[in-house]
């Protein structure tokens, strides 16, 4: 088969979704030789970077020309089987007899379970609940990251679940020399980390539950020494936790490094003495498993996808619950014996999510679609 993989996000510098595509696409090509594999994007700073596969760079005035004018010229001129469409839409106007997968991260465009999520413009909302159904009628397969993920989406559309599949993401593990001890003392003399902390890396949109957290935080300041250090660029509706930062007095405690380089990530989870991550609702959870992956224990929210990824490698919370938190903050500093154990499991669990089992499930499903008359080509 002649696959075709649209890898919208590669152009948004940072992310679970950036990860996703950085770390599974150049697999596909060298895990199925047997298939012949044609990457489409936009995306100036990812040209080469898969080799075994053909490249395809899609230009126009825009995302919307660029997936549904300029890709289905290309289709035309060069067809293929089977389209990925890697981040949530099925394009319009694809040429007849394309088969295609689309792969969804979450439903945070709509109410899930009841309760709807601040966490996108409007406009951008009524854009994305526009598009999204049509794509999902369209496609012939959905992979959804989680099984959390997957009950959102048979609880809020029409879907055969047989169409659907749970294809959990993957970790890296770290270099070993990202975390040795001179690599450790090196990242906190970098950033002014002279103090123990508690670390988060990700945005401070509502859904993170930044607030509570801080809350959570400030309930223990007195008994404990440490800062509440997070990376956190500029985010949706981020204004609330500079202001808690305020009302709770908590501006000497709270560091906000913005975005770091990735190398120095690693240190910064390694060095912690607990990664919080209760947020409200995730597709996945990734940054779970990074931590883990880093020897941090970790505490986060017993909701939607993040059981799935901490299994009993972490300590669950209610993330709505102020007390909980501030709780499971002093338990893990406090029993020794605890966080040793979150340390031990975490790694054993972050080695069971790999890149290469995503890619192999990926496949796995592109390979249903295949054509009745259409052999496996030669590797």
């Amino acid at each position: 088969m002649r696959i075709g993989v649209l890898a919208r996000g590669l152009a948004v510098r940072v992310g679970g979704v950036t990860t996703f595509l950085e770390n599974v696409i150049p697999l596909l090509p060298r895990l199925d030789p047997a298939n012949r594999y044609v990457i489409y994007h936009h995306s100036a700073r990812h040209g080469g970077a898969f080799p075994g596969a053909e490249e395809h760079r899609l230009r126009g005035p825009g995302t919307l020309w660029q997936e549904n004018v300029a890709l289905p010229l290309a289709l035309r001129r060069r067809p293929v089987d089977v389209l990925l469409c890697a981040k949530n839409f099925v394009p319009a106007f694809l040429p007849r007899g394309v088969k295609t997968v689309a792969i969804v991260y979450d439903l945070l465009y709509y109410p899930v379970r009841g309760a709807s999520i601040d966490e996108y413009k409007p406009l951008d909302v009524l854009a994305f609940r526009a598009l999204f159904p049509r794509g999902l009628r369209r496609a012939d397969r959905i992979i959804a990251i989680s099984e959390s993920t997957r009950r959102d989406l048979l609880d809020l559309f029409p879907l055969d679940p047989a169409r659907v599949r749970a294809v959990p993401l993957g970790v890296s593990p770290p270099a070993p020399g990202l975390l040795a001890e001179e690599a450790l003392r090196s990242v906190r003399s970098r950033y002014g980390l002279d103090r123990p902390y508690f670390f988060y890396c990700g945005s401070l949109s509502p859904r993170k539950n930044a607030v509570r957290t801080l809350e959570a935080f400030a309930r223990i300041r007195d008994r404990v020494p440490h800062n509440f250090v997070v990376t956190a660029g500029k985010s949706w509706k981020d204004r609330a936790v500079f202001r808690a930062v305020e009302r709770l007095g908590l501006r000497d405690r709270f560091r906000r490094l913005g975005a770091v380089p990735a190398a120095d990530l690693p240190a910064l989870y390694r060095a912690a003495d607990a990664f919080v991550y209760v947020s409200l609702y995730e597709g996945f959870g990734l940054p779970i498993l990074e931590a883990m992956s880093c020897g941090c224990p970790v505490l986060t929210s017993r909701a939607s996808a993040m059981p799935e990824a901490a299994g009993d490698a972490a300590l669950l919370v209610d993330p709505a619950d102020v007390g909980a938190i501030a709780e499971g903050l002093e338990r893990i500093l406090k029993d020794r014996a605890l966080a040793d154990g979150l340390r031990v499991r975490g790694a054993r669990r972050a080695a069971e999510f790999t890149w290469e089992a995503t890619a192999r499930h990926i496949i796995e499903v592109l390979a249903e679609l295949r054509p009745a008359d259409r052999p496996p080509l030669s590797p």
